[in-house]
């Protein structure tokens, strides 16, 4: 392909006219070279605001150092965004590369790409050998907040991220039932996004945007999800539909919308607002007032009027509401309610227990014995994780995260490769599912 073919079609797919033809004779390029054009084109539609602009310069421009210059020249007039250009170049490239199919400027921001270490760690390698050697033997269980439907799902994205392809017999068994079913939880709906983006963003993009829409569509008015909402019998004055809303379900469909959004699906702009608004008017202080005033975290509800923060429900809906942020084009660092909930959690970092109190209808009425700090701690681990990385925090104050947590769950995996709280909330499979996302740092 000479180099005039090459800008024409590179011109196309930012006008967005290329033809599926031209998407697979664009694909035979080089991929190195075409992270460069669509890097250009990315940074001055960002930079500008506008769509238009970017064909316009790529048609006059051609050289690599002329190129250069006017990339320097926007980051020089941007001080604001300087620090943050190679995610905004990478975030590009990664989108042409991927399919071919996003235009540049659309309703959400698409999530800048998160640096991931890799896992060298020989133990860790092994606790996850054995973890997903576990899964691979056990059956999905029916989990209580997901009604009848078992959570294929979140096994599956564990099976992924623990090295099973995608061609494995489990694999695909799992991921035909998953596929097959109806979209109608948030959870699994949820979840299912967040695989298909990491499998095969181009090959999937439908379902991805059918797990936007369905998200979308099932939003309360106040801003969050409810377990299951069918958009059919939607009460169209609070958009309540069946089930009361919580922030664990809110914080799973910020995760779906993530996804979403990085596989190249529009995701309204007004869904997002609600859904920061939501996680900002529901924030409950620290009950340690007498340390500080400036640390406040989540519950499950809004509902609970009495009830502090804990661990997990902290963990979980600052890295929901960080997501949110990015996905508006703002920095979570200039918001009041993430800045208090990120000094909630470096105070009351611990990798042994899901810090504070559990929920009393979940711990004493229907699933366990006693209140226990081990209730939801495989969970609480992996949101750990999850807000860590979105956010770009390696420590916690002076804690780091990925060590503490992989040499606790060292510690506690059980013989036959699994973990289990031993509350009875939780199983073993979820369990696992957590500990091995948490270990192969899974959020990408």
């Amino acid at each position: 392909m000479n180099d005039d073919r090459f800008h024409i079609l590179v011109e196309r797919f930012l006008e967005g006219s290329l033809t599926d033809a031209e998407a697979k004779e664009l694909l035979e390029v080089p991929s190195d070279r075409l992270l460069r054009e669509i890097t250009m084109a990315g940074l001055l539609a960002r930079s500008h605001g506008s769509a238009d602009l970017a064909p316009r310069v790529l048609a006059a421009l051609r050289g690599e150092a002329d190129k250069a210059a006017l990339v320097r020249n926007v980051i020089d007039r941007l001080p604001a965004r300087r620090s943050r250009w190679g995610a905004v170049a990478a975030a590009a490239g990664f989108l042409l590369v991927a399919g071919l199919v996003v235009l540049i400027h659309r309703e959400a921001s698409v999530p800048a790409p998160v640096v991931r270490t890799p896992v060298t760690d020989p133990a860790v390698k092994a606790a996850v050998a054995r973890g997903v050697e576990f899964l691979r033997k056990s059956d999905v269980p029916h989990g209580p907040w997901n009604g009848p439907v078992p959570a294929d799902e979140l096994v599956l994205l564990a099976l992924h991220h623990g090295g099973v392809p995608a061609s494995d017999p489990k694999f695909q068994d799992l991921l035909g039932r998953a596929l097959a079913r109806r979209l109608d939880r948030t959870y699994t709906v949820s979840l299912q996004a967040v695989l298909l983006a990491d499998l095969d963003p181009v090959r999937y993009r439908d379902r991805i945007a059918g797990c936007a829409r369905w998200l979308v569509e099932n939003q309360s008015k106040g801003g969050q999800w409810a377990y299951t909402t069918p958009s059919a019998v939607l009460d169209s004055k609070n958009r309540a539909g069946a089930g009361a809303t919580n922030n664990s379900c809110s914080l799973f469909a910020a995760m779906g919308l993530r996804a979403a959004a990085g596989a190249g699906v529009a995701v309204p702009r007004e869904t997002l607002v609600r859904a920061r608004d939501a996680w900002r008017s529901c924030q409950r202080p620290d009950r340690d007032v007498q340390f500080g005033k400036d640390r406040a975290g989540w519950c499950y509800s809004r509902d609970e009027e009495e009830h502090h923060p804990y661990g997990s429900m902290t963990a979980g809906g600052l890295a929901a509401l960080v997501t949110l942020d990015s996905l508006l084009g703002e920095d979570w660092r200039q918001d009041p309610a993430a800045r208090a909930a990120m000094n909630w959690l470096t105070f009351h970092f611990t990798v042994h227990e899901n810090f504070g109190p559990v929920e009393d209808l979940m711990a004493k009425e229907i699933l366990s014995d006693t209140p226990s700090p081990r209730t939801e701690f495989y969970y609480y681990l992996w949101a750990l994780e999850r807000v860590a990385t979105v956010s770009g925090t390696p420590k916690f104050g002076d804690r780091d995260w990925f060590v503490e947590g992989s040499q606790e769950l060292l510690s506690l995996q059980r013989a036959d490769g699994s973990w289990h709280s031993g509350v009875k909330r939780c199983n073993p499979v979820w369990d696992t599912c957590y500990a091995v996302l948490f270990l192969t740092r899974s959020t990408r």
